[in-house]
């Protein structure tokens, strides 16, 4: 098993149709992903994959975001996009893609990642803890929504607490 990682601008060929294939097949449901993943919720700031000989197993795209939470404008990380082939999933390469997101921003001092899970219990064991703030985003139709988004998560990566106030993404969840 290889953990690649690389920007948007590196994903080319065999490795971009793989994480393609992948996410396609992990959010059947999702229009984001039927062409280009990254076309709706832009580039990451880090793509991490798993590879499996020729075979993408793993995808999980980490994004530095300007936020505001409450009225402070702040930077955090959001995590999108995570996806594990089924063949490849029980095995914690979901906590594995994660802890190498929150490395990568802990390293940029980023004290929050936060992410919108399908299934929140994948991701308490990385630290993550549902969310009770308001959640204000630019929604897949386009329109502006404010409430709280079931399944979603923060994990505080330095010694500051979570606040808890509504968080403004100023553009879409990933």
């Amino acid at each position: 098993m290889e953990i690649i990682e690389t920007r948007r601008a590196g994903l080319s060929g065999d490795l971009a149709s793989g994480v393609q294939e992948l996410l396609r097949e992990a959010f059947p449901d999702s229009s984001s992903v039927q062409s280009d993943y990254y076309a709706f919720t832009g580039a990451p700031a880090i793509i991490i994959m798993l590879r499996e000989g020729r075979d993408v197993v793993g995808h999980l795209a980490a994004y530095r975001r300007e936020v505001e939470i409450g009225c402070e404008p702040l930077e955090i990380g959001m995590v999108g996009g995570v996806a594990i082939a089924p063949n490849h999933r029980g095995r914690g390469h979901s906590r594995a893609l994660v802890q190498r997101a929150h490395a990568y921003l802990k390293k940029r001092s980023i004290a929050f990642s936060i992410l919108f899970a399908h299934e929140p219990r994948v991701y308490a064991s990385s630290g993550y803890k549902l969310m009770r703030n308001e959640t204000h985003f630019l929604d897949s139709d386009r329109d502006w929504k404010t409430f709280i988004y079931r399944g979603s998560m923060y994990a505080e990566l330095s010694q500051r607490p979570w606040p808890n106030q509504i968080v403004n993404l100023r553009g879409p969840i990933v």
